[in-house]
């Protein structure tokens, strides 16, 4: 096992990050706990898939860069 196994990098997006964090932690449960903590942090990233677009950051929409508006002309 490499020496950074288990990290994850930053995605920018702070709920997310929170979630990958806790997946990082699976190393220290037993086993047998490790289906319920994927069913969490399942849900938990769905939840942010289904999120307002608003509470999105901006450079993860895609189409969108960061401080551009959503043009109505097409």
């Amino acid at each position: 096992m490499s020496s950074d196994a288990g990290t994850t990098s930053p995605t920018g997006h702070d709920r997310v990050d929170a979630v990958l964090e806790r997946a990082a932690e699976l190393d220290a449960l037993p086993v047998a706990e490790h289906p319920g903590r994927y069913e969490e942090l399942h849900a938990d990233l769905v939840a942010e898939l289904n999120a307002e677009p608003g509470t999105v950051p901006a450079g993860l929409v895609p189409g969108r860069q960061a401080g551009q508006e959503q043009s109505g002309s097409r």
